[in-house]
C-alpha cells in the first residue's frame, strides 16, 4: 500500500516486471492537445501565407515538444499521487494558454504564448526534479532531462523581456534545447544504459496521430453541417475524407506497433519523425476543409491547392522515413520496396499542386485519393496474412504434438502442409524482391501492378511537362490532357508528330523520359517473357498412395501420368518420407528418410510410370502399422525431373501427400488400353482410380 497524497515514483524500463500502460491521466492529458490543434488549424485556416504557414510549424513543434516532454517522462516512471496529478493539471491549463495564444502569435501577440510554453516546459522540469530527489535510481538520467526543460522553460520566459523582433529567435533556441537533447552523447550513453519502454512509447505516438487525425473529421464535418450545396458536396466530402482514412491506413497499418530497428540512432529518427507526419496531418485537415469549396469544372484556388498537395507530399515524405527505420510484420517485400514506393507517391502528389492549376478540382481531388489509395493496395499486396492472437494462443510446437501423440497413444493430429507453410519474421533483406514477387504470382497481379506504375510515371512527368508553359508544342496551353498524351506517346515511342518538345526544357524532359521508359520496357518485356516462357510440367500425381502386395511382397505404391504428352527424357523419381522420431535424450527429431525404388530412371516418361517401393526389411518404413498412417509418418514428397524436349528446359515436378491419402489394402485400375491401329490410350478419368486389391485379401486369409 502507499499514500495517495505522496509517494516516491517507480523507475521504469523495459526489463521491469510491471509493464508499463497507457493510463488514464495520460487519455485525460491529451484532449487538451485536441483543442489545441483545433486552434492552430483554424489560425493556420487564417493565414495561408508562406509566412503563416512558417509559423504553423513552428508552433505545432512547440506543442509538440510539450506533449512528447511529458510522454517521455510518464514513460519512464510510474507515480499517481496527489502532488504529480495538480503538476499534470497545471501543465494541460498550460497548454491551453498555448492553444489560445497560438492564433494571437500569427497576429503579432506573442507574450501569452510565450509565458505558457515556459510555464509547460518548467513544470516538466520540476517533474524531473523531484525524481531526482526522491530516487537514487536514475538520478543521472532525471538530472539531465531535469536541467532540460527548465533551462527551456527559462528561455521562453526569458523570451518576454527582449527587444521585439528577437523574441522568435530565443523561442528556436528554446525549442532546439530539448530537440538536440537526445542526439548529445551524454543522452545517447544514457539511453544505452536506460533503455527506453518502445512499445508504451509506441502506443502514445499512435494515440497522438489518431488525435490529429480527429481533427481533419471535426473540421470536415463541422464544415458541411453548415454548407448547402447539395449532393456533390456529399461526393468531394466522402472523396476528401477517403484521404485521411488513406493516412490512417499507412501509419497504423505499417508504421504504429512496428519494430524498430537495431542501432543507436534509429529510435531519434523514429521519434523526429513524427514531428512533419503529424504536423501534416493537421495542415492536411485544413487544407481537406478548404477544398469543400473546390468544384468540378473550374482549377482550384493556387493557395488552396498547394496547401493539400504540399502537406500531404510531406505526410508521405514522413511515412517513408519511418518505414526506413522500421520493420513491418508479415510483409512480403522487402522494407525498400515500400520506401521507395512513399518517396515516389509524395513527389507525384507534390508536381500534381503546379499541375493542378489547369485541372479541375474535382479532377486534382481524385488524383490525390488515387494516389492515397494505390498506397492501400501496395500494403495489402506486400502484406497479405497478419497474426492472430486467437491462433497464437491455440498453436502448438511440433515436439509438442509428437510427445503428446507418442505418450498418449493418439491416432489422430493435425496433418502437416508443407505445401502453404506461413513463414513469420524473415529479415528484410530475405524477402521477395519485385522480380520474384512478379514471378511467383498470377497475371493479374503483373497487369495490375505494371498499370499502375505505367499511368502513376505518365502522370508524374505531365505535370512535370507542365512546369513550364509551352514546352510541348501544338498542346493547349496548360492542357493536363495534352501533357498526359504526350507522355504516353514519348514513353510508348509512338509519336503521331502533332505534338513535340518545344524547349530546351521540353528536349531535356523527354530525353529523362525516354531514357526511363527504355529502362521500364526492358524490365516489363523481361518479367512477361520469363513468365511466358516458364516451363509448366504436364506431370500428373495420383491422389493417393497405395500399399498392396506385388510378387508377394508388401509394397508402397504410387502413379504418375506425362498428361500433355510432351517427350519428356531422362526422368528421375524420388520419393522421401518424413517421420517424427526422437533421441536417445528424448529430443524431437523430425528426419527424411529416402526410399529405394524399384525404378527410379526412365530414359522415356510418355505415359504412365508406376513408382514402387519395397516395404522390406530395408525400408525405413518396414514393420509399420498401415491402419493407422498418422503414427506412420509426417508426409511423403514424391519429386521428378526431366529434360522437356518441348521448352528444351529441365523441368521439376513434386507432390506432397500426407498420411491420410494413404490407402492400405488398395491397388490402381489399369489405364492403359490399346487401340485397334495399335496406339496407346491412357484414360485419364480413371488415373486416381483405385480398387481392393484381392490377392492381399486371399493372401490374408491364407495366412
Amino acid at each position: 500500500m502507499r499514500s495517495r497524497w505522496f509517494h516516491a515514483p517507480i523507475f521504469h524500463t523495459p526489463s521491469h516486471e510491471l509493464e508499463k500502460k497507457v493510463t488514464w491521466l495520460e487519455l485525460f492529458y491529451d484532449l487538451i492537445f485536441v483543442a489545441a490543434f483545433i486552434q492552430l488549424g483554424n489560425s493556420l485556416s487564417e493565414h495561408i501565407t508562406p509566412e503563416g504557414v512558417m509559423a504553423f510549424g513552428a508552433v505545432f513543434v512547440t506543442l509538440w515538444v510539450a506533449w512528447t516532454g511529458f510522454t517521455f517522462y510518464e514513460n519512464r516512471y510510474s507515480i499517481d499521487d496527489f502532488v504529480h496529478r495538480l503538476c499534470v493539471f497545471a501543465q494541460m491549463f498550460a497548454v491551453g494558454g498555448m492553444a489560445l495564444g497560438a492564433g494571437t502569435v500569427l497576429d503579432g501577440a506573442v507574450v501569452p504564448f510565450a509565458l505558457s510554453a515556459g510555464a509547460a516546459q518548467l513544470l516538466v522540469g520540476v517533474m524531473y526534479m523531484r525524481a531526482r530527489q526522491q530516487l537514487e535510481v536514475g538520478r543521472e538520467y532525471s538530472t539531465y532531462w531535469g536541467t532540460v526543460f527548465l533551462l527551456s522553460g527559462l528561455l521562453w520566459v526569458g523570451s518576454v523581456f527582449v527587444p521585439p523582433g528577437l523574441h522568435f529567435w530565443v523561442w528556436g533556441l528554446a525549442t532546439v534545447t530539448v530537440i538536440a537533447a537526445p542526439l548529445n552523447k551524454r543522452s545517447l550513453a544514457l539511453a544505452d544504459r536506460f533503455p527506453i519502454d518502445f512499445e508504451h512509447l509506441a502506443e502514445r505516438y499512435g494515440l497522438l496521430t489518431l488525435i490529429v487525425l480527429g481533427e481533419s473529421f471535426v473540421k470536415v464535418l463541422s464544415a458541411l453541417a453548415v454548407e448547402q450545396r447539395g449532393p456533390q458536396l456529399y461526393v468531394e466530402t466522402g472523396v476528401m475524407l477517403l484521404i485521411t482514412c488513406g493516412i490512417w491506413w499507412i501509419y497504423f497499418d505499417g508504421i504504429a506497433g512496428a519494430k524498430i530497428k537495431e542501432g543507436r540512432a534509429r529510435w531519434v529518427i523514429w521519434l523526429y519523425g513524427h514531428i512533419p507526419l503529424q504536423m501534416g496531418i493537421v495542415a492536411v485537415g485544413v487544407s481537406i476543409k478548404k477544398a469543400m469549396h473546390f468544384t468540378f469544372d473550374e482549377p482550384a484556388p493556387d493557395k488552396y491547392r498547394w496547401l493539400l498537395a504540399g502537406f500531404l507530399a510531406l505526410v508521405l515524405f514522413s511515412a517513408a522515413v519511418l518505414d526506413s527505420v522500421t520493420e513491418r510484420k508479415n510483409a512480403t517485400l522487402s522494407d525498400r520496396s515500400r520506401v521507395t514506393m512513399r518517396w515516389v507517391s509524395g513527389a507525384v502528389i507534390l508536381l500534381l499542386a503546379p499541375a493542378g492549376r489547369t485541372l479541375s478540382g474535382g479532377m486534382f481531388l481524385v488524383l490525390l485519393t488515387g494516389v492515397i489509395v494505390s498506397q492501400v493496395l501496395f500494403d495489402m499486396m506486400t502484406a497479405p496474412m497478419e497474426e492472430s492472437k486467437h491462433v497464437e494462443q491455440h498453436k502448438q510446437s511440433i515436439a509438442n504434438l509428437a510427445k503428446a501423440q507418442a505418450h498418449a497413444g493418439a491416432h489422430k493430429k493435425p496433418p502437416a502442409d508443407l505445401r502453404n507453410a506461413v513463414r513469420k519474421g524473415a529479415p528484410s533483406e530475405f524477402r521477395s524482391d519485385l522480380y520474384y514477387y512478379f514471378m511467383e504470382g498470377g497475371w493479374p497481379r503483373v497487369f495490375a501492378a505494371f498499370g499502375f506504375m505505367f499511368l502513376l510515371s505518365n502522370v508524374l512527368f505531365a505535370a512535370i511537362y507542365l512546369l513550364e508553359p509551352g514546352s510541348v508544342a501544338n498542346a493547349d496551353p496548360g492542357s493536363f490532357a495534352d501533357a498526359f498524351f504526350f507522355s504516353v506517346q514519348t514513353m510508348s515511342t509512338v509519336g503521331y508528330g502533332a505534338m513535340v518538345p518545344a524547349t530546351t526544357y521540353g528536349h531535356l524532359v523527354m530525353t529523362l523520359q525516354v531514357a526511363m521508359s527504355v529502362i521500364g520496357i526492358a524490365i516489363a518485356s523481361g518479367v512477361v517473357f520469363a513468365k511466358v516462357s516458364r516451363p509448366k510440367t504436364s506431370v500428373l500425381f495420383s491422389d493417393a498412395v497405395v500399399i498392396s502386395q506385388m510378387n508377394g511382397k508388401p509394397c508402397l505404391i504410387m502413379r504418375v501420368g506425362n498428361a500433355r504428352g510432351a517427350e519428356i527424357v531422362d526422368a528421375t523419381a524420388s520419393l522421401v518420407v518424413m517421420k517424427d522420431e526422437f533421441s536417445s535424450e528424448g529430443n524431437h527429431l523430425r528426419r527424411l528418410h529416402d526410399l529405394t525404388l524399384m525404378r527410379s530412371r526412365t530414359p522415356i516418361f510418355g505415359l504412365t510410370w508406376t513408382v514402387i517401393h519395397v516395404l522390406d526389411e530395408h525400408s525405413p518404413l518396414y514393420g509399420a502399422d498401415w491402419s493407422r498412417p498418422n503414427e506412420v509418418l509426417v508426409s511423403m514428397i514424391a519429386t521428378l525431373v526431366g529434360h522437356d524436349a518441348t521448352y528444351g528446359q529441365t523441368i521439376h515436378s513434386r507432390r506432397i501427400y500426407r498420411a491420410s491419402e494413404f490407402r492400405h489394402g488398395h491397388r490402381f485400375v489399369d489405364v492403359l488400353e490399346q487401340l485397334e491401329d495399335g496406339r496407346m490410350m491412357v484414360d485419364y478419368h480413371r488415373f486416381h482410380d483405385t480398387v481392393a486389391d484381392e490377392a492381399q485379401a486371399s493372401a490374408s486369409v491364407t495366412s
